[in-house]
């Protein structure tokens, strides 16, 4: 208890230190005001005290004198006795004094004669000293202090007239023990009562008082003042008054010292302050004990929520109960309604965590977390677990075509049909149009090619949405543990490059890995490393292939085709790279590129002479193309009318809308647009249709077929009418023969390009073509 009630980390324990404090130290001074104010009572008291002792004195030694005065005054004014004394009749003074000391009760009383002799003391020393007063009675002091006998006595003297003076009767009174402790009787508090003489060393001594070394300072200090003061002595402190009293003429000083030790004084309040002690204890005891009691109340409700926040920040329930209607109780009820709120917040966010916000399918986290374990589970049971790539064939073109509220929808209904479809395997998406399906296949299992195409059907189920009917293949990608990988980024890796293969070989396909799939994708990706460093070392170079132009009978443009000098494998085909630069989007740096040499070469030559750059469909998709051209054109001072850009009918694949604002956004800079490879594609003519091209460029499969297959001459007749119908310039493709020239002339065909005319050249052998024919042309 006393551990945990010291524990100043706790806010009870400071609070109950607190307040213990406060009121102990409220109590203590209290305590110590009570008992200031009853030891400054008390020391008044004796003061006052004190200073009515020495009132009293005065009255009692001015009473003194005067009865012992009057008492000297009858005897000397008695017939018989001054006879007596002016005959020198010693018996009868002698007999008077006794008889007058024992009914006045005075210790001493003798005769001083006019002559100093002294009458009536038997003691030589002290007659010696009685006769020393002569000097003062004569001067006329009848009264005073005086050193008789070695103690400070009381002179009272009256002159005896007979009728001369004749002499002094003189009355001595002790101002001893007991002298003072009648004054002492008469006083309300017992003072302590002496009379202290000054020697002539100056020091005050009182025979009969032990302290008088120790008091003669003060005295000393006092005597001027005559106020009462404090005194310290080795019995202790004490207060004290200082009355100077009258002495005889000769006689030394003398002081009256009224004093009262101060713990004498204050023993009457000794109950008191033991009373206010016990009394305080007492409280401090009660307060600490209530202070306690408030402390864990107060605290009680703060010490819940804290336990509370520490289960919450462990991610347990908590909850604290709600007493009252105070501040704290607001509090708790805040807290559990928050508690509640973090609990809800923490569900939502486990479930966008693992779980997919469109499809509300696992997501890829959870999907990896749970093949692991499926992964373990299977080889402790000697199980295989495939891992199925579901990806949805052309889904951009929804996005593009119907928008992307449509292509969300699209994707939510294939999760579900998925998942409900293979309700035994663990669907998930993994983003995009791609899922992914997880089975454990066990000797009783469906079969892997069943699975998928179930999946593959479920995905491609017709779905009608805002008055569209759309129809979606799947292609599907499988890799099987622990052939294909015994871990899950190898699972999903070799699932992902079965999938690249099904794409490859067609829509609506699934495929299983194969090793060689592997292979060919290291191949790949270091093909893909391979042309980020040409690009960036300069290993590509252009050559120009001429077209020749029949019309003109010259060469009217050129095709630039792009070359790799690669270090180690030397030229590399473009048949090679390009495809790997479209799939890893290179091909926009490498277009980029190609457009910026291509108009540079293309400069510096006759200014009849185009040249023709081929655009593939990646740099379609990707924004930003016709800045490209422009800033070639801009960088190498090309009119844009002599750059003439290639393009596929692979590029309305993407959406027709589309594509045709970007062709007329080039056509808008003045560049010329031909349609290449004409008539492989199955929408040509609604293309023309579209978008009225430059130029229509006939694909070699024909030319090649012109000599030897009659339908094929009249597809290029049917091309060249067409072309001539709707105004556009036509370019055959491949010519190697003449007789196939004389064909294309014959149907009009405005240009050809092949083998017959010229190979792909450098820059070097087309500066020297260009050169040659100004001068056949000079020369004719």
């Amino acid at each position: 208890m006393v551990v945990r009630l010291l524990n100043f980390r706790k806010l009870r324990t400071r609070l109950a230190a607190l307040y213990i404090a406060l009121f102990a130290a409220a109590m203590l001074g209290m305590s110590l005001t009570l008992l200031a104010v009853a030891e400054r009572s008390s020391t008044d008291q004796v003061r006052r005290e004190l200073a009515a002792s020495g009132t009293v004195f005065d009255r009692l030694w001015s009473q003194r004198a005067a009865q012992l005065g009057g008492a000297a005054g009858l005897v000397a004014r008695d017939f018989g006795f001054r006879a007596a004394v002016a005959t020198g009749d010693k018996a009868t003074i002698v007999s008077a004094l006794d008889n007058l000391k024992r009914r006045m009760g005075v210790p001493v009383a003798f005769v001083v004669g006019v002559d100093g002799r002294v009458t009536g003391l038997d003691r030589p020393q002290l007659a010696e000293q009685a006769a020393g007063l002569w000097n003062a009675l004569d001067g006329g002091q009848m009264s005073g202090v005086v050193d008789l006998g070695g103690s400070a006595r009381h002179v009272i003297a009256a002159p005896i007239m007979a009728p001369q003076l004749t002499g002094w009767v003189v009355f001595a009174t002790d101002l001893d023990m007991k002298e003072m402790q009648g004054l002492q009787r008469l006083s309300a508090i017992p003072i302590q009562a002496a009379v202290f003489q000054r020697r002539a060393d100056g020091r005050w001594v009182d025979p009969s008082d032990s302290e008088a070394g120790a008091l003669s300072g003060f005295i000393d200090r006092a005597v001027t003042d005559r106020s009462v003061s404090d005194v310290t002595t080795p019995n202790g402190t004490a207060l004290a008054l200082v009355k100077p009293l009258p002495v005889m003429t000769g006689a030394p000083q003398a002081v009256l010292l009224l004093r009262y030790p101060l713990d004498k004084a204050l023993a009457g309040y000794h109950r008191l302050q033991l009373a206010i002690l016990l009394s305080g204890l007492v409280g401090l005891l009660c307060i600490v004990w209530a202070t306690i009691r408030m402390a864990r109340s107060i605290t009680r409700p703060v010490t819940l929520l804290d336990a509370a926040a520490a289960r919450l920040a462990a991610g347990l329930e908590a909850s604290v109960p709600v007493e009252g209607n105070d501040e704290l109780a607001r509090l708790a009820d805040s807290f559990n309604r928050m508690a509640t709120d973090i609990a809800e917040r923490e569900r939502r966010i486990t479930h966008l965590a693992f779980n997919d916000t469109l499809t509300g399918l696992p997501n890829r986290a959870h999907f990896l977390e749970h093949l692991e374990h499926e992964l373990k589970l299977a080889e402790r049971n000697g199980e295989a677990v495939s891992v199925m790539i579901l990806d949805l064939d052309d889904f951009k073109s929804v996005n593009d075509t119907l928008g992307h509220p449509v292509g969300d929808e699209v994707l939510r209904r294939v999760g579900e049909r998925v998942d409900a479809d293979l309700a035994q395997s663990f669907v998930a998406r993994l983003g995009g149009d791609e899922f992914v399906i997880v089975t454990r296949q066990g000797a009783d299992g469906e079969p892997l090619e069943r699975l998928a195409k179930r999946a593959g059907e479920a995905a491609a189920q017709h779905i009608q949405l805002e008055g569209h009917d759309v129809t979606q293949a799947a292609s599907i990608g499988i890799a099987i543990s622990p052939a294909d990988g015994a871990d899950a980024r190898s699972l999903l890796k070799h699932a992902d490059l079965a999938l690249y293969r099904a794409k490859e070989l067609g829509r609506g396909m699934f495929c299983f890995f194969e090793e060689a799939l592997n292979s060919r994708a290291q191949e790949r990706r270091r093909m893909e490393s391979d042309l980020r460093t040409a690009l960036h070392e300069g290993q590509f170079e252009l050559y120009f292939q001429p077209l020749f132009d029949l019309d003109a009978n010259r060469v009217g443009s050129f095709e630039a085709l792009l070359r790799w000098h690669h270090p180690e494998r030397g030229m590399v085909s473009p048949v090679e790279f390009i495809p790997t630069a479209e799939d890893t989007g290179l091909i926009v740096e490498i277009g980029a590129w190609v457009l910026r040499e291509a108009c540079a070469q293309a400069a510096a030559w006759p200014e009849h002479v185009r040249i023709a750059v081929n655009v593939s469909s990646v740099q379609f998709r990707r924004p930003g193309l016709n800045e490209t051209v422009l800033q070639a054109l801009a960088a190498s001072g090309l009119e844009p009318s002599r750059l003439e850009l290639e393009i596929t009918e692979s590029i309305f694949l993407e959406g027709l809308d589309t594509t045709t604002r970007l062709l007329h956004g080039l056509r808008s800079l003045g560049v010329r647009i031909a349609l290449d490879d004409f008539g492989t594609g199955y929408s040509s003519l609604s293309y023309l249709q579209s978008f009225p091209f430059d130029k229509i460029k006939i694909d070699r499969s024909f030319i090649q077929d012109l000599l030897t297959r009659p339908g094929a001459v009249a597809i290029v007749r049917a091309i060249t009418d067409l072309a001539r119908a709707l105004g556009m310039e036509t370019t055959a493709e491949g010519v190697e023969e003449n007789d196939q020239l004389a064909e294309l002339r014959k149907h009009g065909c405005s240009s050809v390009q092949g083998y017959l005319f010229s190979r792909p050249i450098d820059a070097v052998a087309v500066r020297d073509l260009l050169a040659d024919e100004a001068a056949s042309s000079a020369a004719a």
